[in-house]
């Protein structure tokens, strides 16, 4: 990679780049090229990158990308999505189940047939396809699509586009059904308990009971206010450095190169 604002930090362990983060934050048109090329070789090299734990610089990268909504990071979330189990866990690690959700629906530029095709496909990690399913809430929440159009596509889940096998997708199916306003999926989801396909117990039938008593603009507005349901935010590139590395660089002027000038010349 020909880095200039994260170079020197393709590898860290304790030294977590947040000057270069800082910099990236206050300079995103040059930034973001730097931020798709560490995207690109990541994927370009997935197998042996997710087993080397001191390349973390991808994390930064990846967050930065989906606080600027870049949706030409998309097609890489979508093929990291896609991977090996163990080479998407290798690379992102708690992130799946943490912020993936946050991270894809970011990124988004407004298909959804590549999020549709993770959900369907039986072959992928069940928990990346748990986080595919609820990243349409968050493009709910910020109008990318409609309710009406997750009712119909969650309606088809239902009726054979979800293969019958138990999965976290099925689980997780319901709950989703409940917090967009179950009205037009009652008959869905209680018959996917009939059938087994979901435990009474995870699919909360009263948790949709006590939702139909309620206005569809009452509780869309309550999604809306619900954190796991946004966009990333700066606060949450900012928290990266919390977990992924634990050594900070110190706190010099958000303007300031994270490089010298000789550094800069070079390339």
């Amino acid at each position: 990679m020909n880095l200039k604002i994260f170079k020197g930090y393709e590898r860290f362990e304790n030294h977590y780049p947040i000057e270069a983060v800082k910099y990236a934050l206050a300079n995103k048109e040059e930034a973001i090229p730097e931020l798709l090329e560490i995207l690109e070789y990541t994927l370009s090299d997935a197998e042996n990158l997710s087993k080397d734990e001191k390349y973390l610089v991808h994390f930064p990268a990846i967050y930065l990308l989906a606080y600027f909504r870049e949706t030409r990071a998309y097609e890489s979330m979508i093929k990291i999505a896609l991977l090996p189990e163990e080479q998407i866990f290798g690379l992102l690690g708690d992130t799946i189940t943490e912020d993936f959700k946050n991270i894809l629906a970011s990124v988004c530029d407004g298909n959804i047939e590549p999020i549709k095709n993770i959900i369907e496909n039986s072959s992928l990690d069940e928990y990346v396809r748990t986080d595919a399913l609820e990243s349409l809430l968050i493009l709910l929440n910020h109008g990318v699509v409609s309710r009406e159009q997750l009712v119909f596509y969650f309606k088809e889940l239902f009726n054979g586009k979800l293969e019958v096998d138990y999965s976290c997708v099925w689980d997780t199916l319901p709950r989703c059904c409940s917090l967009i306003h179950p009205a037009g999926l009652t008959d869905d989801i209680e018959k996917s308990v009939a059938d087994g396909k979901v435990m009474e117990i995870i699919a909360d039938l009263d948790f949709m009971n006590r939702q139909l008593k309620r206005s569809v603009k009452e509780v869309l507005d309550e999604l809306k206010e619900d954190e796991d349901y946004s966009f990333v935010s700066e606060e949450d590139v900012y928290s990266l450095e919390g977990w992924v590395g634990c050594f900070s660089c110190g706190d010099d002027d958000d303007d300031e190169y994270p490089f010298d000038e000789d550094d800069e010349n070079e390339m």
